[in-house]
């Protein structure tokens, strides 16, 4: 009978083995996961402040809420700079605030509540008091 010792090259390749097959699973769940969490479509304002036209029916102002300091409510007067195309500046002007509407939407369903939700965004419906230059 002769005792062979362990093969220290196969020995190593089964600890790699053992070890590095359960690490690429998790890693390969958690990246199709995020692939998945990254291809959910969101819409243009998602997390903004945005500021809608009452009469034109039109946006006039998207404002990420992480640089909001404040948020208007109905009744206040709010001057928006609009959007500049050249030399014009259409949607400037004083507004004032009618209503403030806070949008959630449906929560993955990973948040283990009773009617799961998450914010989304705040739209502000104004109406023009006095048109801005246009410059």
């Amino acid at each position: 009978m002769n005792f062979q010792w362990p093969d220290p090259i196969s020995f190593v390749a089964d600890v790699i083995a053992i070890v590095g097959i359960p690490a690429l699973a998790v890693s390969t769940a958690k990246l199709y996961k995020d692939a998945k969490k990254a291809r959910e479509p969101q819409s243009v304002g998602h997390e903004c402040l945005g500021f809608f036209d009452l009469d034109l029916e039109v946006g006039i102002n998207l404002v990420p809420l992480a640089l909001t300091p404040a948020i208007p409510r109905p009744g206040d007067i709010v001057s928006l700079p609009g959007e500049f195309h050249g030399n014009e500046n259409p949607g400037a002007g004083t507004y004032k605030v009618e209503s403030v509407h806070f949008i959630f939407c449906p929560a993955p369903r990973e948040v283990d509540e009773p009617t799961p939700a998450l914010f989304s965004r705040i739209t502000i419906n104004v109406r023009q008091i006095t048109a801005g230059s246009g410059e």
